[in-house]
């Protein structure tokens, strides 16, 4: 305040003494003097306005720097406000995966839990499966042993009533001597051929200077079921049993000494397994055998015989009249197969010894048929396309008198 006043006056000094003047012109002198009393005066007046004006200038800048700084910071917080947008975009699609992701994984789950379940259910089959086969098997060896003690029955009642009819012939003075022949089993149990009558009427004869030995008729045409079940004895052997089968088309008396199914793996057996016979014999379905190479020499060697192979389909059938086996010194050749009719590839070549995996005599130079298809059998050495027609040798070959 006490600037302004001293200024005021001043003026007010100035005014009036210039106001005593004619003329508004100062001289040098009047200048100076004005200059030496006002300069002083007025100078604090222009620092001040001088300073007004920076300070002006620097609000100016401070003003257009906080604008400036606030539009960055504006344009940082419009920028955050996006990113934070795009981040709430990006978690909700996560968000939406991680659900989907995991209701796939449940029922990934459920698929498990159910496969688990399917897989117990399994597992209890197949242990009910062993189980019931376990009862197979026993049933099957109490069957077995029923049978046993059934025949003896059967036999022992059988022969008191030859006995009985043995006496009445010796006191009539004579009978039909083919009565004993036609007995039959009329027991209700599968019929039976009796030991007594093959031992009794097995003949030798001489033909060509070699003794052959005729057996009786194991099948006899007389059968006519379709599968049936005796038992036969060759002389110095154990009984063994046969299936005789009759056929609407080639007739009946026919005896199965092979039987073997397309994927069956229980015909890989040795020489000496083929020699002696092997399999269940019996007149199911499933029911795979083979009587014996030495059973069946026996068999071939007296009266002549025909032989049948017959497709598991009972599609194919060949039927060849004089079907001979020879012994194992001759390593069990077909030394006849007669006149043959159906298919020829379905029987065995004249001449062919049997051939198994451990004893080759397929006649084939590095190649042991018997190995490559998984059975033994008389093979062809001719038939080099043999590896492709394995599948008809399970055929159920069948012979007949």
């Amino acid at each position: 305040m006490i600037l302004p006043v001293a200024f005021i006056s001043t003026i007010f000094l100035i005014s009036a003494s210039l106001g005593s003047e004619e003329s508004c012109y100062l001289s040098e002198e009047q200048e100076d003097e004005c200059a030496s009393v006002c300069y002083p005066i007025v100078k604090p007046l222009l620092r001040y306005f001088e300073q007004s004006n920076e300070r002006d200038t620097q609000l100016l800048r401070c003003k257009t720097d906080l604008q400036k700084e606030g539009l960055e910071k504006y344009s940082q917080i419009s920028k955050g406000q996006q990113d934070y947008s795009d981040l709430m975009k990006s978690h909700l699609e996560v968000q939406n995966k991680y659900t989907e992701v995991l209701k796939q994984l449940m029922d990934e789950k459920a698929k498990y839990a159910q496969l688990l379940s399917e897989q117990q259910e399994v597992d209890n089959l197949k242990a009910l499966i062993n189980q019931k086969n376990k009862e197979i098997e026993l049933l099957k060896d109490q069957n077995r042993n029923l049978m046993k003690t059934s025949e003896l029955a059967t036999l022992t009642n059988q022969f008191r009533e030859d006995i009985a009819k043995l006496g009445k012939i010796v006191k009539i003075g004579g009978m039909d001597q083919n009565i004993l022949t036609k007995l039959e089993v009329e027991t209700g149990e599968v019929p039976k051929t009796p030991l007594p009558n093959i031992n009794n009427r097995t003949t030798s004869k001489t033909h060509k200077n070699q003794v052959t030995t005729e057996f009786p008729d194991p099948c006899p045409r007389s059968l006519k079921e379709n599968k049936v079940l005796r038992e036969i004895q060759l002389p110095g052997s154990d009984p063994f049993e046969v299936v005789c089968v009759s056929d609407s088309e080639l007739g009946s008396g026919w005896l199965m000494f092979y039987r073997k199914y397309y994927y069956s793996k229980k015909f890989n057996r040795t020489y000496e397994d083929y020699e002696r016979g092997f399999g269940d014999v019996g007149t199911a379905w499933y029911h795979e055998f083979f009587i014996g190479l030495n059973r069946l020499h026996h068999l071939t060697s007296g009266k002549p015989h025909e032989v049948g192979l017959i497709t598991e389909t009972g599609k194919d059938k060949r039927i060849c009249d004089h079907f001979v086996v020879g012994d194992r010194s001759e390593g069990y050749k077909v030394k006849s197969i007669g006149n043959c009719t159906g298919p020829d590839w379905m029987s065995p070549k004249q001449g062919s010894k049997f051939s198994t995996f451990d004893r080759d005599e397929d006649g084939v130079p590095g190649r042991n048929l018997a190995k490559e298809v998984d059975f033994g059998w008389w093979f062809d050495p001719d038939r080099t396309y043999i590896g492709s027609m394995t599948h008809n040798f399970r055929d159920t070959p069948n012979r007949r008198n």
